[in-house]
């Protein structure tokens, strides 16, 4: 079958930078998991804190976005029903929109600050061309992707994807569990992590597509 392939390019450009604003969920869903209340987490969402230690506190504003997360990356794909794609899309995108220019404008500007690897940037002067950007492709995405009707089947990619994301679990649960706080075994922990935000998208990423009649 030969698909319209500069719309899966475009769709898995998406998918890909999705993935990477995963990030700021997955981080702290997966180290509130494994490292337990040595680990303190914080954000901000139209200038409500929410923030705990481990599983407590506000976890559930963690899991919450965990799993619409991680449904979004999944509905790239295999939902059949587009429309939840694009309510998921736009929501999990027009939320983050909104909240940067909140922030920006009303807040104390955008920060990311992560104390394992040291990392404080201010990204108000980045986020908004960055949002605008990404408004601009998830419009694009529904636009296009109404136009089309296929199947993604599951490959041996997808499987080998996965594999490579769940077979680091053990041990990182026991880099993150049992080392010192901040110290080296946190830091190999926290690498593993975002290694797993990119290997999230490939492992959903459609490799063997159908396309479907009346398309």
């Amino acid at each position: 079958m030969k698909a319209d392939t500069s719309f899966f390019r475009l769709l898995n450009r998406l998918l890909f930078i999705t993935g990477l604003t995963f990030a700021t969920t997955w981080l702290p869903f997966i180290r509130g998991l494994m490292d337990g209340e040595t680990y303190s987490w914080g954000t901000t969402l139209f200038g409500r804190d929410f923030r705990g230690s481990g599983t407590g506190g506000d976890f559930y504003y963690v899991v919450l976005n965990a799993v619409l997360g991680l449904l979004l990356l999944f509905a790239f794909y295999w939902f059949r029903r587009r429309w939840a794609f694009y309510g998921l899309l736009i929501l999990w995108n027009g939320s983050m929109i909104a909240n940067a220019f909140y922030e920006v404008f009303l807040g104390e500007g955008f920060y990311f600050r992560g104390d394992t690897l040291g990392v404080d940037l201010n990204l108000s002067y980045v986020i908004l061309p960055f949002m605008l950007g990404v408004g601009y492709l998830t419009g694009l995405v529904i636009v296009r992707d109404l136009r089309h009707a296929f199947t993604a089947r599951w490959s041996r990619k997808n499987s080998y994807w996965l594999a490579a994301l769940a077979l680091p679990l053990p041990i990182q649960y026991f880099l993150l569990r049992e080392g010192d706080p901040h110290g080296l075994t946190d830091k190999i922990g926290v690498i593993i992590a975002l290694l797993q935000v990119l290997l999230i998208s490939l492992a959903l990423k459609g490799y063997v597509i159908s396309k479907e009649a009346g398309d």
